[in-house]
């Protein structure tokens, strides 16, 4: 029986990124995760946001994650830099909706949240992107997603 709450252990963050690193080592992303470096991204959401951090679990088995920093913003708090996974077999059920909502309905109840702000990325297929967009997540044209190598930048300053 798949049940979504808080994170119950902490062990279930290894087995949740050794997933996320198996997957997205093999994506159309270039990035390169391995088990540490997705069990410290990991770490950082729980250290930071504990209680924003939910889990869906089929039984005791960790199967997919959502987690957010919260930020206060002129308009109320916003959920910022979320993540949201899903473990491969586990997609397509409906899974990643239930995540959102039991995180955003916690966010709303507990800190009054009213926007979430992140990034994605599309496939071949458009996907996850057109799946936001049916959800009616907008993209904002005027924002530019930045992103630099700061040994770089501190060269250039």
């Amino acid at each position: 029986m798949i049940n979504i709450s808080n994170l119950k252990n902490e062990k279930d963050l290894e087995a949740i990124a050794e997933a996320y690193s198996s997957y997205y080592a093999n994506s159309v992303l270039e990035e390169k995760w391995t088990k540490e470096s997705a069990l410290e991204m990991f770490r950082y959401f729980f250290d930071k946001n504990p209680d924003l951090l939910f889990v869906a679990y089929d039984d005791e088995k960790p199967i997919g994650a959502i987690m957010s920093l919260l930020k206060p913003w002129w308009d109320g708090k916003h959920l910022e830099d979320t993540e949201l996974f899903v473990c491969e077999e586990y997609r397509k059920s409906g899974l990643a909706k239930q995540l959102f909502k039991a995180q955003f309905t916690y966010a709303i109840e507990k800190y009054n949240a009213t926007v979430l702000e992140a990034h994605t990325y599309e496939d071949e297929n458009v996907f996850p992107y057109c799946w936001y967009e049916r959800l009616g997540f907008e993209t904002i044209d005027d924002w530019k997603i930045i992103s630099g190598d700061i040994k770089k930048i501190v060269n250039k300053l």
